[in-house]
């Protein structure tokens, strides 16, 4: 082990933590004591590693803090500490701290929480070894350990709608890191190293880029597939609302950014400057942004909504990353908005889950029909709400205003750098998915808080229980604060952090001070406020609403089921089609290798039978060409001599004894019978002499007669 020994500390703290944890718990819910023991180690955890990742951060040292761990997994190990992991390790430790402590609540009445404690710091563990990660084999390893720890996240409930989100999710993961080993093997034969860094100068040296573009393809698969790009966003909008809300709020605040950290790997260092990849990326984050945003909008599930939202704010990312790989006198710009607005939807899914976690907590429901107007009364309860919606949205003085402005500014430098008009097509549909995004946030901030109660919430109040208890409250404040001044004061708080998050890429370092309160940020803003604000009210409302009565009105879900990707294309295919095709194919197969087989094996009898008849054919050929006269006369002749005087030797013996005993015999001719059975003696040495095994016992009786001999010779 050479380096910093305490990178190591960070990962392996939540990991025993989270065995701890599960320990204490045991299996008996009912064992108060041990219990209480298992949740104060899973709420210590997490601060702990926070402190420990902080003081690592920001103490006084010499170069970039590194961490080389030997002989593990056969090629070792390799952890640094640069700007961006730094950033990213303290987000993902605030998250979690946030999210394990609000978990202490949320899930009070929860069967199985050992079990919930244990994966949650396990995945924690996984997650920062992701991003400390400074090797590919790293990377890769650490992030199946996440993918398969999380998984326990989604089937957390184990009813029929968790199992089946749980085995889309896995699978995805699954295919997923399948395709990025297989990219990670093709860049290891070429640049014979793992080491992120070398293989980055590899590529960048290389002229001819074929091979290392279908390498980096598999790992933008493997990376976009945890990111939740398109067209693998579909374990997002599946596995989100059936965990439980703590666990959604990390799953897309800070596990997506897993996937995107990989996508900035590969457009930052791998391929930057590369436009054909540049326009790939781009058309993808187009398509990713417009589909969750769409989705989004007519959904009526809460927390449907905002896993359909991440996919759309991934997409947005994606367009900060292509613009990286197309851009190159002002990357700086796309890098500092898209590292920008990865932090910033952290917190925004971080606060928005954990706030929707609480209406589901209380009411047992996701639907906006039942959960109407669970806000009213509660100002608290919205102004946080009002700090994640109004951030996500982009709306001024609130972070996600700055992130979107500078991932905006980039694409209207890539249209003037190239004039190309897919840039500028792109630009405005950005301006769109962002009009979509405000359009969703709007449905939910209204119905939650200025529609008329539903019945169940009515109920609720009328029971006179605490909606979220105080401590809560001021948990989740943390998150909605940051969001607040990060937006207002963003000199100071957001653009310092993008510098030091930008050596991500080769030239990410600002040249200059970008300023964010400008007329033209503010124009692009208004316009996706007012897209937005027409989309709820003129589109989305009328389609979504259906009158059932004079005072109520019900929300229904207008989005096709025949649109869902999963159920339409990749189940049948991957479950029907493509077994039933290569079935078919693997039958066929079968059936010709058989066919062959068998006439194989027919054609072998008869060569082995006629190999194994060849020696007799010519040992009788020779006998009836050659040494037939020769028999007839000597054997012949030789035979009726000797039964003549045999024969009539017994014949004279047989007369003498009836003459002597006075007893009459019948006559019996001896001669032929002894001429007889000599034939009979011949006959049967013929055919012994002809066969294969006769031919095969002399020649071993010949061997051993020659071994005999030898030995005999040698003895002396």
């Amino acid at each position: 082990m050479k380096g910093e020994s305490g990178l190591l500390l960070l990962i392996l703290l939540p990991m025993i933590g989270g065995l701890v944890s599960r320990f204490l718990a045991g299996e008996e819910q009912n064992n108060q004591r041990r219990m209480r023991a298992s949740e104060l180690v899973f709420a210590a955890v997490s601060p702990l590693t926070l402190g420990l990742a902080a003081y690592y951060a920001f103490r006084p040292v010499d170069g970039i803090p590194k961490l080389t761990v030997s002989k593990i997994c056969g090629k070792g190990m390799t952890f640094s500490m640069t700007g961006f992991r730094t950033v990213y390790v303290l987000v993902a430790l605030i998250a979690w701290s946030v999210s394990c402590l609000f978990a202490l609540w949320y899930m009070c009445n929860e069967e199985n929480k050992g079990r919930y404690f244990c994966y949650t710091l396990v995945t924690l563990g996984s997650t920062l070894g992701v991003f400390l990660s400074a090797d590919l084999y790293t990377t890769f390893i650490f992030f199946e350990v996440m993918s398969l720890a999380s998984y326990v996240w989604v089937v957390h409930e184990e009813d029929k709608e968790a199992v089946r989100a749980s085995k889309t999710y896995l699978a995805v993961a699954v295919m997923g890191g399948l395709v990025m080993l297989m990219g990670i093997f093709i860049l290891v034969n070429g640049a014979g190293t793992t080491d992120m860094d070398r293989v980055a100068a590899f590529i960048r040296s290389q002229n001819e880029r074929t091979e290392i573009r279908a390498a980096v393809f598999c790992l933008l698969f493997g990376f976009g597939a945890k990111a939740g790009a398109f067209p693998l966003h579909i374990w997002l909008p599946k596995a989100h609302p059936v965990a439980p809300a703590p666990a959604s709020a990390l799953l897309s605040g800070i596990l997506t950014k897993a996937g995107m950290f990989g996508v900035l790997l590969i457009s930052g260092q791998f391929l930057v400057g590369d436009e054909a990849f540049g326009k790939l990326l781009m058309i993808i984050a187009v398509c990713t942004m417009l589909i969750g945003a769409v989705i989004a909008l007519f959904s009526v599930d809460i927390k449907h909504i905002l896993a359909c939202s991440s996919v759309s704010q991934i997409g947005f990312m994606l367009c900060g990353a292509a613009a990286m790989c197309i851009m190159k006198e002002e990357q700086w710009l796309a890098v500092s908005g898209t590292v920008l607005h990865m932090l910033n939807h952290s917190f925004f899914k971080l606060l928005l889950f954990l706030l929707a976690g609480v209406a589901v907590h209380d009411l047992k429901s996701r639907d906006l029909n039942v959960l109407r107007g669970f806000g009213a009364g509660k100002p608290w309860l919205m102004l946080l709400f009002m700090s994640g919606a109004f951030g996500i949205a982009g709306v001024p003085g609130f972070s996600g205003f700055v992130s979107k402005s500078m991932i905006h500014e980039s694409l209207v430098l890539c249209y003037k750098e190239t004039g190309e008009i897919s840039f500028r097509v792109t630009e405005i549909l950005f301006l769109i998915a962002g009009g979509c995004t405000v359009a969703y946030m709007l449905k939910l901030f209204l119905v939650l808080f200025f529609k008329k109660p539903s019945k169940d919430v009515e109920a609720f109040n009328a029971s006179g229980k605490k909606y979220l208890s105080k401590p809560c409250l001021i948990l989740l404040s943390i998150p909605a604060a940051l969001i607040y001044l990060a937006g207002t004061l963003p000199e100071y708080l957001m653009l310092p952090v993008a510098n030091r998050a930008s050596d991500i890429t080769v030239f990410g370092v600002a040249r200059e001070r970008f300023r964010v309160f400008t007329g033209e940020n503010f124009k692009g803003g208004l316009i996706s406020l007012t897209i937005g604000a027409a989309l709820w009210f003129f589109v989305v409302k009328p389609l979504i609403t259906k009158q059932v009565s004079k005072k109520e009105t019900v929300y229904v879900n207008r989005f096709p089921k025949k649109l869902d990707l999963e159920q339409a294309i990749y189940r049948p295919v991957l479950l029907k089609l493509l077994p039933g095709l290569f079935g078919g194919i693997c039958r066929i197969a079968e059936t010709v290798t058989k066919k062959a087989a068998i006439g194989l094996f027919l054609f072998g009898k008869r060569i082995c039978g006629l190999a194994d008849r060849t020696p007799e054919l010519c040992i009788t050929g020779v006998r009836r060409t050659v040494l037939r006269p020769v028999c007839e006369t000597t054997t012949v002749s030789t035979a009726r001599k000797f039964s003549i005087v045999t024969g009539g030797f017994m014949n004279a013996v047989s007369a003498f004894l009836a003459r002597i005993f006075k007893k009459k015999t019948k006559r019996t001719d001896n001669v032929e019978r002894v001429y007889r059975g000599l034939n009979d003696m011949s006959e049967t040495a013929k055919l012994v002499t002809r066969s294969l095994s006769y031919g095969l016992l002399a020649f071993c009786a010949g061997l051993l007669a020659m071994l005999v001999y030898l030995l005999y010779c040698l003895r002396g």
